[in-house]
């Protein structure tokens, strides 16, 4: 392995190809999400309800045949599911089918004083109770038509009417004022029609003859356009279970077992001791000045044992090379990014050094042992002084050595003349 070289990478602009090739999961993920939002708009806007009897179900069970015959007679339709809704058109004729038995009696007070004409498709038991009592249900029918039998312009109008396989009935009680039609004999009634306040309410015991499976079949399509399109409004209301009262949302105390709060007394109490007991003081803090100065000396030696203990000479030789280049690099004249093989060529000219003895000291040479490693930290060195000497000049020692300092003469003193009273000097007085 060699020391890393900081060649300057040519510049490549990428071509359509593979900037097409970078984006393709986003196109494609983007395109999936467009044709997933069209195909649930398309399917949302086309499909329809699945419950029964539902203005806009389409199925055998549902009630879009008959909503869509209204419509074509010139009768305004309105699907509603909110109570709010249903009674804030008071002249409008008002359709109920509250087959699931979610209105309470306060409820269906509400809706009967609403409206003057209602129509309550499958009564439940709280239903007859307020919009018509006296009225019953009566169990099952098993005629298959039944005639009107009756008064009531609608169902006389309309003529016969044809029963699914099994269908419920109603009974009036005795002394009710009101009509029943369609009543087979020992059965109950398909229609009833009493008054209620001023409310005239109309009962159909089911919505079965009236689905898209039965409507056109004997009179059943007739009666059910007499009885909805008497007025010029028509408003379809099917509860929803948001219209179900709720009680008062729990509380957290409500859900939770009693069991709870003692546990949870217990762990913050043993909290409060574990913090008591692992939060003393044993004695002062100790402050440490940061930065803490690390000398670089310790640093060379701690990473040179590192070295040593993993074996790894030749990331130690790269160290010294890498050294050696960003020192000899600027006194070559070059940039401490110049390629390697430049920087010993360089070197190799300074020094008069054959440029592959040079090559081999900064790049190619690798320490198999430690005696191998000395010797290239020796050769490194002696390049650097090279390379330095070739640059800048030998350095002059500021002392002589000793051999020359033996050879050079001791100065020469001059004497000054002196005066014959003047004494002698200190060191050329004669002794006593």
């Amino acid at each position: 392995m060699s020391a890393p070289t900081l060649a300057r990478a040519a510049p490549v602009t990428p071509t359509v190809r593979q900037s097409l090739g970078r984006w393709r999961f986003a196109v494609v993920a983007v395109v999936l999400v467009l044709l997933g939002t069209l195909a649930v708009a398309l399917v949302s806007r086309g499909g329809s309800s699945t419950a029964d009897f539902a203005p806009d179900n389409a199925h055998p069970a549902g009630g879009r045949a008959l909503a869509q015959v209204l419509t074509a007679q010139g009768v305004q339709v309105r699907s509603v599911g909110r109570l709010a809704a249903a009674i804030a058109d008071p002249q409008s004729t008002l359709l109920v089918d509250d087959s699931a038995g979610l209105l309470t009696a306060a409820q269906w007070r509400r809706v009967l004083a609403s409206t003057g004409r209602l129509i309550v498709v499958g009564p439940a038991f709280t239903a007859l109770r307020v919009v018509a009592p006296g009225v019953d249900q009566s169990g099952l029918v098993t005629a298959t038509t039944v005639r009107p039998g009756c008064t009531v312009a609608a169902a006389v109008r309309s003529g016969a009417l044809r029963l699914p396989d099994t269908a419920t009935g109603l009974r009036l009680a005795a002394g009710r004022p009101g009509s029943t039609c369609y009543r087979a004999p020992g059965e109950g009634a398909q229609l009833v029609r009493v008054r209620t306040g001023e409310t005239t309410v109309l009962l159909l015991a089911s919505s079965a003859p009236f689905t898209n499976e039965h409507i056109a079949v004997a009179g059943n399509a007739a009666l059910a356009l007499n009885l909805l399109g008497a007025t010029p409004e028509l408003t379809w209301y099917r509860p929803s279970p948001l219209d179900v009262p709720g009680a008062a949302a729990p509380t957290l105390a409500d859900l939770t077992p009693a069991w709870v709060t003692p546990l949870a007394i217990l762990l913050l109490l043993a909290g409060v001791a574990a913090t008591v007991w692992r939060g003393r003081r044993f004695g002062p803090l100790v402050v440490e000045r940061l930065p803490v100065i690390v000398r670089a000396r310790e640093t060379v030696e701690g990473r040179a044992r590192l070295y040593q203990r993993g074996g790894d000479r030749l990331r130690a030789a790269d160290a010294l090379r890498i050294g050696v280049l960003g020192r000899i690099a600027p006194l070559l004249g070059l940039s401490r990014r110049t390629d390697v093989e430049d920087v010993a060529r360089a070197a190799a000219a300074a020094t008069g050094r054959p440029a592959a003895a040079v090559r081999d000291t900064l790049l190619a040479a690798s320490p198999g042992s430690e005696r191998d490693l000395i010797a290239l930290s020796d050769r490194l060195a002696d390049l650097e002084r090279a390379v330095r000497a070739a640059a800048i000049g030998p350095t002059r020692p500021t002392t002589p050595a000793p051999q020359d300092r033996e050879a050079t003469p001791p100065p020469q003193t001059s004497r000054a003349p002196q005066s014959p009273h003047a004494p002698p000097a200190p060191h050329e007085r004669e002794p006593e």
